[in-house]
């Protein structure tokens, strides 16, 4: 089994994340658009092929259950959260992930999948984003610090195993768009954003821990198994964002194991019995959120060609 393409590389300076319903799109009239945008995708591969051209597709419970008679174990739908912030749920039929190198790419293939379809689905958001710098959040600070950077780990944390049967190099999806108050944040002098994040901003080395609050965004995003060691995820988010202010941070995570988001969200918005969320919350807000199933790219090829 081969993970899909945009799942293990490190993220590309620019991506369009398309979040949808089919509404009154036919499930054989969605396969075919898929098989547009793969056909768009490889040929532009060809033409470009310093593009670093990627792809995922990805699908909510719902339409999976439409698509395949099986499930991976633990795909689950996302559960809102009502705690010291509130987390919102946006179900969603699918997930699209695009990278590249360049904007121009990320384009042309979103314009290939909605040909002919766009009034036919409900689009519930199409974001452009960007690397910003070296790899930063619009906050200032370096996003993804955590990430585990060598090919084996990356696919190790993001992709299901063996064990999976037919659902092998699959890989669960969390994806959440933040809209951050940057006008308030900014009011924050840098030592007191480093006490919000538990990193110092410019060399994003995590404080001591007899100096990070525990409300700091780093304590309360790190969750650890029974023997204490961390649980990773693998991001690929990136910032989004126009000068007038509308800007913030689409997350996305690759993983083997919901159970993992789950926990990160409960101590993040306060809901595991220690009545302390994270203190970044006081500067974005989650707008929607919602888990994905990403085949591999064989069981992909499959579920597209079944009738």
């Amino acid at each position: 089994m081969t993970a899909q393409s945009v799942i293990l590389p490190l993220p590309s300076d620019h991506a369009r994340f398309i979040v949808l319903r089919l509404k009154d799109l036919s499930i054989e009239d969605f396969k075919e658009q898929l098989e547009q945008l793969f056909t768009t995708r490889d040929r532009l591969i060809t033409q470009h092929p310093n593009a670093q051209i990627k792809t995922g597709v990805a699908f909510g419970p719902e339409l999976w259950a439409k698509l395949y008679d099986q499930a991976p174990v633990g795909f689950k739908q996302l559960e809102p959260i009502q705690g010291s912030f509130d987390m919102p749920v946006v179900p969603a039929d699918v997930l699209i992930h695009i990278a590249s190198a360049r904007a121009d790419i990320c384009f042309a293939l979103s314009q290939a999948f909605f040909e002919g379809i766009r009034d036919q689905v409900e689009v519930l958001d199409e974001r452009v984003c960007f690397r910003y710098f070296d790899g930063r959040d619009i906050t200032g600070f370096i996003d993804g610090t955590e990430n585990p950077q060598f090919p084996d780990d990356r696919a190790e944390v993001a992709l299901l195993g063996e064990d999976a049967d037919i659902f092998q190099d699959g890989s669960f999806i969390f994806a959440q768009r933040y809209a951050h108050n940057l006008e308030k944040w900014k009011k924050l002098k840098v030592d007191a954003q480093e006490q919000v994040m538990g990193r110092t901003k410019l060399e994003s080395i995590e404080l001591d821990d007899d100096v990070k609050p525990a409300n700091a965004h780093v304590a309360r995003t790190v969750v650890e198994d029974e023997e204490g060691e961390e649980m990773e995820i693998l991001r690929h988010s990136l910032p989004y964002g126009d000068g007038r202010g509308d800007q913030g941070l689409f997350f996305i995570a690759y993983t083997k194991d919901l159970n993992i988001l789950d926990q990160m969200l409960e101590h993040m918005f306060g809901t595991t019995g220690d009545h302390i969320h994270d203190r970044l919350l006081h500067f974005t807000t989650a707008v929607n959120g919602s888990y994905y199933f990403a085949p591999s790219d064989e069981l992909l090829a499959v579920v597209i060609e079944e009738d």
